[in-house]
């Protein structure tokens, strides 16, 4: 269990806690130190951060130090906030003595990456590793706001990193349904699931041929957020939910598809960025819109060569069963617009052609509406989560016309992020504005696993 508090009194001399101090001689608890410490913190001035035992001249049994000027340069920072993270036990940071134009910012980025380096996923181990520490923030400066919502950023980054790494046998589209529905404990949160008889009176045709070859029931999740006095103008998140894939009949490869729990990523960047945006209590209406299914082979599942009907009544020939993404995300920006939403973002695990373009280092984004994408690489920026803007033109949207149907769901062996999200584009209104992420590549990485992206950058949106 790792947890961040405020700390009202402390006493230099009677503090148990490991102390994190910058050497900034100029704040009176660490002149105090330097002394009681035989002037050793003016020798820190090369090492970014120093542990000092203290050899029995406090309670405290170490004082670590972060070098003052080292937090100006990012580099430096990162290592920093790396060195304090690994702390073990209980720590006292003392905040006015970092306190430089970004101490702000450091604050929040320390508060945020106390939880989300910490992080382990454990549940199904039989002997559980508990990471036992406590942070403390001590100091006059008042920076409870950013503590808290860099405590918020992470703790939805890691909730959403429990759904990405929960494997299907414990995660399927009800059980992705449940864990929407306790979103309700949050003030100002609606949540609606619609079972597979209500999706197919909404003629979501596109969403449920995914779902023909499962054994589990598909769940459509409404999640509304007000923060305003009316639910006007709701900007809509829509993730992809495929809670496995298999690829259907275009099956994937025995090396390709362990890992494919991680291909509702999507939907665990929606969840967990409208959590962080109730839980802060942002002014605006949001909704997060998560397609949930599996694809899977089945009596009746698809194949290629079938056409299926959209909700909008687009007819789409089928090429790949293992482009169902784009199926399900079909019919629900559809939905998202139809619930009175005139932004949409979707994101997705949607390619490889995506990891193949940017790799681990950046999400690709498309758009018909450069403000709007401006909007959120400005969110993107301030988060540290890397964005590309991707190329989506006529020539594009050309390769995913079919001769049998209205469109076709690939659009060849080129260029596939960008004719995906072309085909996404279809089922887009011309007054709607929309930004499609592909995060192929930054959902989930080898050694750390998920990553919870794009929670930060949802949320950062609708400050």
């Amino acid at each position: 269990m790792t947890d961040i508090k405020e700390q009202k009194e402390f006493n230099l001399l009677e503090e148990k806690k490991n102390i994190v101090i910058t050497n900034n001689l100029k704040h009176s608890i660490v002149k105090e130190l330097d002394k009681l410490l035989d002037g050793k913190l003016k020798e820190l001035t090369t090492e970014p951060f120093t542990t000092i035992h203290t050899l029995g001249k406090l309670v405290a049994k170490k004082v670590c130090v972060v070098n003052f000027e080292a937090l100006n340069d990012l580099k430096k920072r990162k290592k920093i906030y790396k060195n304090i993270t690994e702390l073990k036990g209980d720590n006292c940071i003392i905040v006015d003595s970092f306190e430089n134009d970004s101490y702000l910012e450091i604050m929040q980025d320390l508060s945020e990456k106390i939880l989300t380096d910490n992080y382990v996923f454990n549940k199904f181990k039989s002997k559980k590793e508990e990471k036992n520490k406590d942070f403390y923030y001590y100091g006059e400066t008042a920076i409870y706001d950013v503590v808290k919502k860099g405590f918020i950023y992470g703790d939805c980054m890691n909730h959403a990193r429990d759904l990405v790494n929960t494997p299907y046998n414990y995660l399927n589209a009800a059980d992705l349904a449940n864990y929407a529905k306790e979103l309700e404990r949050y003030e100002n949160i609606k949540v609606t699931i619609y079972n597979k008889s209500e999706i197919e009176d909404m003629n979501m045709g596109a969403y449920l041929g995914v779902n023909k070859g499962s054994t589990d029931e598909p769940k459509l999740i409404l999640v509304k957020y007000q923060g305003k006095e009316t639910f006007e103008d709701p900007t809509a998140l829509v993730g992809k939910g495929v809670m496995y894939d298999t690829g259907g009949y275009s099956l994937k490869t025995p090396q390709g598809m362990p890992g494919m729990k991680v291909d509702m990523a999507g939907s665990a960047a929606v969840l967990g960025s409208i959590e962080a945006i109730a839980r802060l209590k942002l002014k605006a209406n949001v909704m997060a819109i998560v397609a949930a299914t599996d694809n899977r082979i089945g009596d009746g599942a698809i194949v290629p060569d079938d056409i299926l009907t959209a909700a909008s009544g687009k007819t789409i020939e089928i090429i790949s069963t293992d482009a169902e993404g784009r199926l399900t995300l079909a019919d629900a920006v559809w939905f998202a617009q139809k619930e009175g939403a005139k932004k949409v973002i979707d994101t997705a695990t949607l390619t490889g052609a995506m990891v193949a373009a940017l790799g681990h280092e950046f999400t690709g984004a498309f758009t018909n509406d450069n403000d709007f994408l401006k909007e959120l690489m400005d969110a993107s920026v301030k988060t540290k989560e890397k964005v590309w803007e991707m190329p989506i033109s006529s020539g594009y949207r050309k390769l995913i016309k079919s001769k049998v149907a209205d469109i076709k769901n690939t659009g060849g062996r080129l260029a596939g992020a960008s004719t995906a999200a072309a085909f996404i584009e279809e089922f887009i209104e011309k007054d709607t504005k929309w930004i499609h992420l592909d995060i192929a590549g930054t959902a989930s990485l080898e050694k750390l696993g998920a990553t919870g992206v794009m929670v930060k950058t949802f949320t950062e949106l609708f400050y």
